[in-house]
């Protein structure tokens, strides 16, 4: 049975190596290509990578700058911002994103975001949810110790209660945040308009009254609960506060 199961671990491992070495090599093959500047053979290479389960930073970075070459702008910077949630690529591709967002001839007008908006996203930016749970239930812990020792200790009875209390308070309003921040991640996400331009309209349908048009770079929230009932079509809004309703396949969904 152990050599079974020794066989059968050996194996898998192998599968799992020779797996990630075919990657690898199809990844420098791809840079070959790029660094050769046939950038529409090294944007599928970079695409069949991706297809087959396989990303990082660096693959989206290479993608952007591919797209950057071929003058689509919007898959470039869709694929910066790809590279920019990667810890080894972020800065580059930040600065790659600044480089692009000047390059493209229309500028949207920008809302500034509402202000528990923007103090959400920097909570989930700088901590994460696996984080603020670790920490809601260190407080659970600690207020559960505090309140057990207060059975014990009837001179500290009234301080380890009120810590307790506080302990529990903190948990609640730490599991309150996690649930609002896992809510918006499942309901909200940011997509980038890709091709030239689309008209954003008032109902999903093209003979819809145009509420506004979108133009290539342009970035905008779309609403899942909102679309899902509509195929083809993304219920979004737009960076100057304006809602309506777009063709999905005109954007792609960061």
């Amino acid at each position: 049975m152990r050599n079974l199961f020794a066989i059968f671990f050996f194996a898998l491992c192998s599968l799992i190596w020779v797996d990630a070495a075919s990657q690898q090599l199809q990844f420098e093959e791809a840079n070959t290509l790029l660094e050769s500047g046939e950038f529409a053979e090294a944007i599928e290479a970079y695409q069949s990578i991706n297809r087959d389960g396989y990303e990082s930073g660096a693959l989206w970075l290479n993608l952007g700058i591919s797209y950057m070459q071929l003058d689509s702008l919007g898959m470039a910077k869709y694929s910066f911002l790809k590279a920019s949630d990667f810890p080894e690529t972020s800065e580059r591709a930040t600065n790659a994103l600044e480089f692009v967002n000047e390059r493209f001839p229309r500028q949207s007008a920008v809302l500034p975001q509402l202000p528990w908006i923007r103090f959400l996203g920097s909570i989930e930016q700088a901590f994460g949810t696996t984080w603020l749970s670790l920490t809601a239930l260190f407080f659970l812990y600690a207020g559960t110790m505090l309140l057990i020792g207060s059975w014990f200790r009837a001179d500290l009875r009234r301080f380890f209660r009120l810590s307790s209390y506080i302990s529990f308070g903190v948990t609640v309003a730490l599991f309150i945040l996690i649930s609002i921040i896992t809510y918006r991640a499942a309901r909200y996400d940011t997509a980038v308009m890709v091709d030239r331009q689309e008209a954003v309209y008032q109902q999903p349908s093209d003979t819809s009254a145009v509420v506004s048009t979108a133009y290539e770079g342009y970035t905008m929230q779309v609403d899942y609960k909102e679309s899902e009932t509509e195929a083809g079509w993304y219920y979004v809004r737009l960076e100057n506060g304006m809602y309506g309703w777009i063709q999905s396949d005109a954007l792609r969904t960061v």
